[in-house]
């Protein structure tokens, strides 16, 4: 696993630390690692092969080994679907199905990844 870091992540990340509450940014956290995890697992499932993940301002980058087009699409679509998932805990955690509400919405927008 190789983290790379970018002057843009660490701007928005102060920026982010300065503008909002902790509970929403903890939200928005909990909902990006969802969806990451969403990925990770469906990649898993089919038995496919993760070379590195790469955090950066935009977003995480998950590089794997190929995979047939119907199989990485089933793997695009399972971090929004996971992240989708982070309505359940609505009435204790607003911010968090709120961040991953947004998520999943902008995840399915049909524009190539940043």
């Amino acid at each position: 696993m190789r983290v790379e870091s970018e002057a843009g992540f660490w701007l928005v990340l102060g920026l982010m630390l300065l503008l909002f509450p902790f509970r929403f940014l903890l939200g928005v956290l909990l909902a990006a690692l969802v969806h990451e995890l969403g990925h990770l697992i469906a990649i898993w499932v089919i038995g496919g092969r993760i070379r590195r993940i790469e955090l950066r301002a935009p977003g995480a980058r998950i590089v794997t080994d190929p995979m047939r087009p119907r199989v990485e699409a089933l793997c695009a679509l399972a971090g929004p679907g996971a992240g989708a998932l982070c309505v359940l805990p609505w009435r204790w955690f607003p911010e968090l199905a709120l961040a991953g509400l947004v998520q999943t919405a902008f995840n399915l927008l049909p524009v190539p990844s940043m």
